[in-house]
């Protein structure tokens, strides 16, 4: 693993005649400050660093003065620059850049956007799941609620990756997270960024215009999974600064920032165009930051209301700039706990399908993997959003639903049995006894009732048959010409009759032998002639 380096050496005073530099160290070595001292002194390759004024070069301690703090580690280049010769560089630079500057400035600029630093925009958080740490890790460092990928512990296997380890400093009160081994110190991780606290550069002069304090910023993330986001901005504030940013996004990025006023009633409250603070963008992707500030006057014109010049880049929704800013001798301290510094964070440099097909792949269940918007690569995974269809109580009132994404499921209660749904068989209770006697009584009453109606209506449509099987024989066989030709008496009474089969039956006793006159016979019929009784 290569090694990372981010510093700022803050200066106090003039430097003493010695200086001490570190060298660039690999991380996996790095374990303590200490150990790479002693290291580096055994093989005597430690630099003295040489000169009357100040030094470049991030990592470089001077005797007596603050040491230069170390981040991801701090690391220091092979040897410490001249300072007074690389401001030169950076001040020709910044003259260059001079006339281009002064005409964005004075172009229509719009005021960035009004917000308070104590507060910033609602974002969804990966965090605000109840436990999203990986099972059995550590949920919360402080105040900070550290979600998988991400993990509390360095080499705890509670993250996806060393980079993505999250130290709690349990020193202080409440603890402070870092990222891995070093002291960017974060405030919010969301489901795309992390926020961190600020680095502030500063330089301030006396009256003569001698510098009494500076520290240049060097943050380098090369090697890890975050770039610096596009929704920071590069931010000078003074009047009578110039700062160049230099910095890597797969490409070489320069760009200058000036800031110019003669007195503080030219300022306006809110603006950044160039007069007391200037912004410029940041593109996205940006790996690496370096800037430092310079001056066209040393402040000897404005001392008595801007002593100092600072620059430093934060997200744009936090820093609303005032006029008092100038004279602030707090300012600093305020912009690095209120300003933060917006990375982008993503898993890996492969995109999603590419992932997916990875035994370690980070998105699980309920998460859909989305590619980084950032142009190097990589994805990360947001929580999928889903309704709650128990809501509308679609099982038994014995039942129990689950909702899954995109649907339900319902089950019974222990002592209930079936499907658990309103639609379906519900639930049942197990130990209830089954009613024998009235299902037997209302089983054979309803069997009774349905073979006498079927009795019914089969002897129904027989005897209707059977009827209308007569009417047809009775027309066949000249029933209604004999009817017609019967002769009548004088009266009107019949003189013969006709009887139905019914009455003949019960005429002739059932066609009973004894009630026989007589028969006789012809060649197609046989005839039988009986007594009737009328």
């Amino acid at each position: 693993m290569s090694a990372v380096y981010i510093a700022a050496c803050r200066y106090e005073s003039e430097p003493e005649p010695e200086e001490k530099c570190i060298k660039q160290q690999n991380l996996e070595t790095m374990t303590r400050a200490s150990e790479v001292q002693t290291r580096l002194n055994t093989r005597k390759e430690a630099s003295l660093c040489r000169h009357e004024v100040a030094y470049s070069g991030s990592g470089c301690a001077r005797r007596g003065h603050e040491f230069c703090q170390y981040l991801l580690p701090c690391v220091c280049p092979a040897s410490c620059n001249n300072r007074t010769m690389h401001f030169k560089m950076l001040h020709q630079t910044a003259l260059l850049l001079l006339l281009l500057h002064l005409s964005l400035a004075l172009a229509d600029h719009p005021p960035p956007t009004s917000t308070t630093i104590a507060a910033g925009p609602h974002r969804k958080s990966i965090s605000e799941a109840a436990n999203t740490a990986k099972p059995g890790c550590q949920t919360k460092c402080g105040n900070l609620t550290v979600p998988y990928p991400f993990g509390i512990g360095l080499n705890s296997g509670c993250s996806i990756g060393p980079w993505f380890d999250v130290n709690c400093d349990n020193s202080s009160s409440p603890p402070k997270p870092f990222i891995a081994s070093g002291n960017l110190e974060i405030v919010e991780i969301s489901d795309d960024q992390v926020r961190i606290k600020n680095w502030v550069a500063a330089r301030c002069y006396t009256e003569t215009g001698n510098i009494t304090r500076q520290n240049p910023i060097f943050i380098n993330f090369n090697s890890t999974p975050f770039s610096f986001s596009d929704s920071n901005r590069f931010t000078v504030v003074g009047c009578d600064d110039l700062a160049v940013i230099v910095g890597s996004s797969g490409r070489n990025f320069t760009s200058g920032c000036l800031s110019l006023c003669s007195q503080s009633s030219d300022i306006i409250d809110g603006f950044c165009t160039g007069i007391g603070c200037c912004q410029i963008p940041l593109p996205k992707g940006l790996k690496t930051f370096s800037s430092a500030l310079g001056s066209l006057n040393n402040h000897t014109r404005i001392h008595g209301f801007d002593p100092c010049g600072y620059a430093f880049i934060g997200d744009q929704e936090r820093f609303q700039f005032r006029t008092s800013d100038l004279q602030d001798t707090g300012f600093q301290n305020r912009t690095i706990q209120n300003v933060p510094i917006v990375i982008d964070w993503a898993i890996g440099n492969g995109t999603c399908d590419e992932a997916k097909k990875s035994a370690d792949f980070a998105c699980r269940e309920n998460s859909v993997c989305i590619g980084s918007d950032t142009g190097l690569g990589g994805y990360r995974c947001n929580c999928s959003e889903d309704i709650n269809e128990c809501e509308s109580n679609p099982c038994d009132e014995h039942g129990i639903c689950t909702n899954t994404p995109g649907n339900y499921s319902c089950s019974c209660r222990d002592g209930y049995s079936g499907d658990g749904s309103k639609d379906g068989r519900g639930c049942i209770a197990v130990n209830s006894q089954f009613p024998v006697i009235k299902f037997s009584i209302g089983f054979s009453v309803g069997l009774l009732s349905i073979l006498i109606g079927v009795s019914w209506l089969y002897f129904g449509i027989k005897k209707r048959k059977l009827a209308r099987m007569r009417e047809k024989f009775f027309q066949q066989n000249g029933g209604l010409l004999l009817k017609q030709q019967s002769p009548l008496t004088e009266g009107g009474a019949e003189s013969a009759k006709i009887f139905s089969a019914e009455e003949l039956e019960k005429a002739t006793n059932k066609y009973a032998e004894d009630r026989i006159l007589g028969r006789g016979a012809t060649a197609q019929f046989t005839e039988e002639f009986y007594l009737i009784s009328v």
